[in-house]
């Protein structure tokens, strides 16, 4: 199966332009991801993302204020817990008397 002359030209040519879109894309592409841009682009991002958010705790208050106990009970418990983790894995911190090891007679 060959192309006649005129047929090969236009199909040479579509390759071409198709060639030249490809060349524009690749370059809109790596001027798009230089770190400057992708820095830019995550700022702005944040940007959005932080706005969203002030304008969802403006509008329920009562969720923030909640989402803030929670988050409060929540350090003061991972607090506690480390401590009670920490006096357990440290015997010599504690009074003599619960230090000792029992009898075999008081088990």
């Amino acid at each position: 199966m060959s192309l006649s002359g005129d047929r090969l030209a236009r199909a040479e040519r579509r390759a071409e332009r198709a060639r030249a879109r490809l060349r524009a894309t690749a370059e809109e592409l790596k001027a798009r991801l230089t770190p400057r841009q992708l820095l830019d682009d995550a700022l702005d991002e944040v940007r959005r993302i932080g706005e969203s958010g002030a304008e969802q705790a403006k509008q329920h208050p009562v969720a923030v204020a909640g989402l803030g106990a929670l988050l409060s009970a929540l350090t003061l418990w991972l607090r506690r817990r480390k401590r009670h983790r920490e006096t357990d894995a440290a015997p010599e911190s504690l009074p003599i008397e619960r230090a000792k090891p029992r009898s075999r007679r008081s088990r």
